[in-house]
């Protein structure tokens, strides 16, 4: 195996790849990434036996065919710390030697025959979905997805399509986001799978600009993306996700639009002086005008106004302030809307059409 790369283009390939890596793993292999020498491209592989992830590299000159498996950390460190445009690599026997101008790394391999296969979708999927929408949807929720939960099935981001409606959903059992979109084969089997956040966000990264449509295939337990450049498999989380229809509220009759960057700031600026005691912060919503106040027993108090579109009685509600934050960034967009009922009944958040964000109240008394 012989071959020359684009530097910069193998480097953001070994990024994503550094994020399926198995990190501690009594199988040193699930440490590696294949790289496979082919006609006209490279492709490198890796897997944690949960999830797969296949990368192409197109900008390269392939001198010999042939495959090699490094230890993905230590090469991802060499491209990143090297200067050149170009990176040679060379399989000789049980070394790998890589070439940079005035620079020579030499480094053991492992059998590629001992490398466990790596998902690949063949042929059409199930359905294909626009590569903008689908990352705006996963920016939408997967932040509201549970970590290390011992409700596993709300350690994922579930996947609802019926029809040409996909709806993605998250929750960590004190918030949830949903977003939704449409596929572009409405034919296809209706699905109802969770991945899990790991993947998604593998998905957020494999995304590139040059991406039109996804491919998406279910085969028994496992999901497949394709996008232009990869193809990402993954298993699902097994469960039984929650009835998110039932959490939407649908009688918030309160209703608040804001300025996202001035609401954003004014909540962690009131977040400061918040901690374990308090555990949030007010807001106190009248005509035309927003109070946002917190209170640390041991700290001090504060208190900021913005001004607020308003439409309904007087209103005091308190909110995580993290959970607010969460998904102020995640809308991008220049306005958003709070709807709400009472203080003791969640509220809904919204700033697209096919995005809600629903959010339990905290107590504050």
């Amino acid at each position: 195996m012989k071959a020359r790369l684009n530097r910069h283009e193998l480097a953001d390939a070994l990024g994503a790849i550094g994020g399926v890596v198995a990190t501690r793993t009594p199988k040193p292999i699930l440490q590696c990434v294949l790289i496979d020498a082919r006609a006209d491209h490279c492709l490198l592989a890796a897997t944690d036996q949960e999830i797969g992830l296949r990368i192409v590299i197109n900008q390269v000159e392939i001198m010999e065919q042939g495959q090699v498996v490094l230890p993905a950390d230590k090469l991802s460190q060499i491209v990143r710390e090297s200067l050149d445009e170009v990176i040679d690599l060379e399989l000789n026997d049980t070394v790998c030697h890589l070439r940079g101008e005035g620079t020579h790394f030499q480094m053991f391999v492992q059998d590629p025959a001992d490398f466990p296969p790596v998902g690949e979708l063949e042929g059409s999927g199930d359905f294909e979905i626009d590569a903008k929408l689908i990352r705006r949807m996963a920016d939408w929720t997967i932040f509201a997805a549970a970590r290390e939960n011992t409700r596993y099935a709300i350690n994922g981001v579930l996947w609802d399509k019926i029809g040409q409606e996909l709806s993605l959903v998250a929750t960590d059992g004190r918030r949830l986001s949903y977003a939704h979109g449409q596929v572009a084969d409405g034919d296809s089997p209706n699905i109802k799978s969770i991945v899990p956040v790991k993947a998604m966000g593998l998905l957020q990264r494999i995304l590139v600009e040059a991406d039109t449509n996804i491919a998406v295939k279910l085969t028994g337990n496992q999901i497949m993306i394709r996008t232009i450049r990869a193809t990402l498999s993954t298993g699902l989380v097994e469960g039984q996700f929650p009835k998110y229809q039932d959490v939407i509220p649908s009688d918030c009759d309160r209703i608040a639009q804001l300025k996202t960057a001035e609401f954003a700031s004014a909540v962690r600026q009131a977040a400061l002086l918040t901690n374990e005691e308090s555990k949030g912060i007010r807001l106190a919503f009248r005509n035309g005008i927003l109070t946002l106040s917190s209170r640390a027993p041991s700290q001090g108090e504060a208190t900021i106004d913005i001004p607020a579109n308003y439409a309904g009685t007087d209103l005091l509600i308190g909110f995580n302030p993290y959970f607010l934050v969460d998904a102020l960034k995640a809308v991008q967009a220049s306005e958003v809307t709070l709807k709400l009922k009472d203080a003791n009944r969640p509220g809904i958040l919204t700033a697209d059409p096919n995005f809600l964000y629903v959010v339990m109240p905290v107590n504050l008394s």
